[in-house]
């Protein structure tokens, strides 16, 4: 991996989201790609337009909207915290700033990015919202490339948890979690199975099974019989510094466990960072 695309709000900065991106940069020796979100209520400067046949000048641009100083000055102090913890740790950055829209903004950065770092409460609105924020699930459901939901309070990871049900699209997020992640193979890696009945295919689990053994040195393999989700949430309601692989957000999935309103649950819930992505 060379490059994590950060997400940030310079108005409402989250500390623990850029302390993880450090962390996993300095881990995979990546590139931290800070972008911060504007969600611009004007123009920078005066714009022509034309208005009934006639041509007229929007003179009312960012420097004249309330609280504009306020926002410059967080902005700056942010992007300079940002780049002494960086430089602190060694880590290589870029600064992108100015996307005037910021959904459509992040999901075409996220295009040319190998990962992109968001925290789950990160929002444009002034109220309180809920978590998952709605900015945070349509980014899960349209970016470009894989995603980390960073955890609430920064910690360093000692275990992995992969979410398996037999699904192709959980399939496909623990390779792409592995190619990205090689510095990781040593860490214990738990498969937990959830299994609603006794009739899934035991051939497939069993290749998988053998191809988590080829990449990691210290696989676990747990399998249950149950509903996916309250045993999901039973495994993970005790643990911490754990690595949380799910499969796809909000695509067309006929998995339980990867409905969106059980990862919504899982990030509402429980401080643990959980990697998604798309096939």
């Amino acid at each position: 991996m060379k490059n994590i695309l950060l997400a940030i709000n310079p108005d409402k900065p989250g500390l623990p989201c850029l302390q993880f991106g450090c962390y996993l940069a300095q881990l995979t020796q990546s590139r931290l790609t800070a972008v911060f979100l504007e969600n611009r209520q004007a123009d920078p400067t005066p714009s022509l337009e034309i208005r009934y046949s006639m041509p007229y000048v929007e003179t009312i641009v960012d420097s004249d909207l309330p609280n504009y100083a306020e926002h410059e000055e967080t902005r700056s102090i942010y992007i300079e915290i940002f780049k002494k913890i960086c430089e602190d740790r060694g880590v290589r950055y870029n600064i992108h700033q100015d996307l005037n829209s910021p959904l459509e903004g992040i999901i075409a950065e996220s295009r040319f990015a190998d990962v992109l770092l968001i925290s789950r409460d990160i929002s444009f609105e002034d109220q309180s919202v809920d978590v998952p924020s709605g900015f945070v699930k349509n980014i899960l459901a349209k970016t470009e490339c894989p995603i980390i939901a960073a955890p609430i309070t920064f910690d360093e990871v000692d275990e992995i948890l992969f979410a398996f049900d037999d699904s192709r699209s959980s399939a496909f997020a623990l390779k792409q979690f592995s190619y990205l992640f090689p510095e990781l193979e040593d860490l214990k890696l738990t498969m937990l199975h959830v299994r609603k009945d006794e009739d899934e295919d035991e051939l497939r689990t069993e290749k998988l099974s053998q191809w988590v053994s080829n990449h990691y040195n210290y696989p676990v393999f747990k399998v249950v019989t149950g509903n996916p989700v309250p045993e999901l949430f039973k495994y993970l309601s005790d643990k911490k510094r754990t690595f949380v692989i799910m499969g796809s957000y909000g695509r067309s999935s006929l998995s339980t466990m990867l409905d969106p309103s059980t990862a919504d649950s899982l990030l509402e819930n429980l401080d643990l960072p959980f990697f998604f992505t798309h096939n």
